[in-house]
């Protein structure tokens, strides 16, 4: 008898308990598990976040769209691009630069001369730059010389780069030359057919010593398997 009335008593006490875990899981439902400050929807506690939406373009993604659409090509009478003009956008759609590209090929339709022109919107010069570019008998790369000019048109960049080719025209080396004609920078690359299998990189001093040297191997697949 007096176990029976223990039992009485536990029932309606599992009952409550039950009733009030339902009653506070029913109150706490949608509401986040973290609490968040008051005032700041991202929970930063550094204060309330802007998410609107600055005013035109504000994403690299619009930005890059809106250039896309600004581009103007011309071409020769071979297919050739001849010009290029392009427009860089800032984060409220504004023009912050205009690009001009010019291209100019010799007697085979090969690219021999490539310049870019950068201009402020109301087209007060930037800077420019200009590819002058040689081949060999079989229309192979030799040679790239590089020239940069600030807004006044003084030159402020040099290099030429000379290459070297394998019996199936892969570049085996390249060398990059100051305007003193003397080497800064060269890259050797072996092969294995068409694939490329390790680059030897060597810098040099401004008295043509080398200062350092560094090497890569890969795999058939392009990984790196040893530096």
């Amino acid at each position: 008898m007096r176990k029976v009335k223990i039992l009485l008593l536990i029932v309606p006490v599992v009952i409550f308990m039950s009733c009030a875990g339902k009653k506070d899981k029913s109150d706490n439902e949608g509401k986040p598990q973290v609490e968040i400050p008051a005032g700041n929807s991202q929970g930063t506690g550094q204060g309330i976040m802007n998410t609107e939406k600055k005013p035109g373009f504000s994403n690299k993604f619009e930005r890059g769209k809106k250039k896309r659409e600004s581009i103007r090509d011309k071409f020769d009478q071979f297919g050739n691009m001849i010009e290029r003009t392009e427009n860089d956008y800032d984060q409220y759609g504004n023009v912050s630069h205009k690009n001009r590209y010019t291209y100019r090929y010799d007697d085979r339709q090969r690219l021999v001369e490539q310049w870019f022109y950068q201009y402020t919107p109301d087209d007060r010069p930037v800077y420019s730059n200009v590819n002058y570019i040689k081949y060999n008998d079989r229309d192979l790369k030799i040679e790239n010389v590089f020239i940069g000019y600030d807004q006044n048109g003084n030159e402020t960049n040099y290099a030429k780069n000379v290459y070297k080719h394998d019996a199936l025209d892969n570049v085996i080396e390249d060398v990059t030359y100051n305007k003193d004609g003397m080497a800064t920078y060269r890259i050797n690359y072996t092969w294995k057919n068409k694939t490329l299998m390790g680059e030897n990189f060597v810098y040099y001093d401004e008295k043509g010593n080398v200062k350092e040297t560094k090497s890569l191997q890969y795999n058939e697949q392009g990984k790196v398997i040893k530096k």
